[in-house]
């Protein structure tokens, strides 16, 4: 869970701070005065340099600056930790934890687990198969204690194996045996996909019988394998195509989370509001798996009325506000909010306004 974040040289901030409370946070502010940004900003520090906004991340310096700094303490469990990340118009120069350079990245990541609801989490529905994976081995990695190991072990047989196929020198006893090891890693995902899946997706039926009850969603982990057939039966089968090609074809890195409503594929059948409501579903059914994990999920909601009716947008904060998770919603005007915030938090919500790319609390709560 953040803490406190400060940070200088991103995007239209010189210089800001913000320390947000455990449960609800409200960001007020004009349009273009940086709500936005100051989530994108949690979201980079709590992913290890990565984005919830298109464009490109060079962009993310202030015009003029050498680089972006930003500094966060992180509660995680009974321990407090700092992060630090640097980023220059060309990459991420530096990035540290607790004072020093981490092993991996994933080292940061586990420390804040962070999600956003924005604009552009209707790519989950019309978007490619590779947000969707992505989305879901997100989830896996906190809440699946073997998931990183074996994820590391099935990318690094799959780097070996592409890179024998493109040497032009395959040796065939070589490559059985990478197959063996993309088949064995490749399969230990897989099945660990889709035992989070099936928790998934009962909580994400959930949460749209109370959101959108009109949206019969269903979701379904295809692996490319044919009726019977193992990972290593399948290399076996494309194993011309690969050496053709230069790459693999199949393996835990070609699975796709089909989504669909009413037995139809989703992205075929919705408008984008039904869309978006399908997005956000998914988003907060991972909520729920985090903390039954022992770990507080910090959520950014950036433009939550765009696309949303007002029934749905009053459902969705109802929602937002009776959880228990650390939670920062940006809004032009509080009366967008109310009266579902209002209802369930009275004065418990922590406020802040936002205005030429500075940060000001104003309220007067715990």
């Amino acid at each position: 869970m953040l803490a406190d974040l400060r940070l200088t040289d991103f995007r239209n901030y010189r210089e800001a701070e913000i320390a947000p409370s455990s449960g609800l946070n409200i960001i007020l502010g004009d349009n273009g005065s940086g709500k936005t940004s100051l989530l994108e900003a949690i979201y980079f520090i709590g992913s290890g340099g990565r984005s919830f906004r298109g464009g490109r991340l060079s962009r993310l310096v202030r015009d003029g600056a050498e680089a972006a700094t930003l500094f966060a303490r992180v509660d995680h469990g009974e321990h407090q930790h700092r992060l630090g990340i640097r980023r220059a118009p060309s990459g991420i120069e530096s990035l540290k934890l607790n004072g020093a350079t981490p092993g991996a990245l994933s080292d940061v990541a586990v420390l804040l687990p962070v999600l956003a609801l924005h604009p552009q989490s209707v790519d989950l529905v019309f978007g490619p198969s590779a947000l969707r994976r992505r989305f879901l081995d997100w989830g896996m990695f906190h809440v699946e204690h073997s998931f990183l190991a074996t994820w590391k072990e099935a990318n690094a047989a799959l780097k070996q194996r592409n890179a024998l196929l493109r040497s032009g020198r395959v040796s065939p006893r070589e490559l059985r045996y990478w197959d063996q090891k993309l088949a064995a890693s490749s399969g230990s995902i897989e099945q660990l996909r889709s035992g989070y899946l099936a928790r998934l997706k009962a909580r994400w039926q959930s949460v749209l019988a109370m959101l959108a009850p009109e949206l019969k969603g269903g979701l379904v982990l295809q692996t490319g394998l044919r009726d019977g057939e193992s990972y290593l039966d399948a290399l076996a089968r494309t194993r011309d195509e690969d050496l053709r090609r230069g790459f693999t074809h199949t393996g835990f890195h070609r699975s796709e989370l089909k989504m669909t409503v009413g037995g139809t594929l989703a992205r075929d059948r919705v408008s984008r509001g039904q869309a978006k409501i399908l997005a956000y579903g998914l988003v907060l059914a991972q909520l729920p798996l985090i903390e039954e994990a022992g770990k507080i999920c910090t959520l950014l909601v950036d433009d939550l009325g765009s696309e949303l009716d007002h029934e749905h947008r009053m459902t969705l904060l109802r929602f937002l506000a009776a959880g228990s998770h650390q939670t920062l919603i940006t809004a032009v005007d509080r009366n967008q909010l109310a009266p579902a915030v209002d209802e369930k938090t009275g004065a418990a919500a922590r406020l802040f306004h936002v205005e030429h790319g500075r940060v000001q609390r104003i309220s007067d709560d715990p």
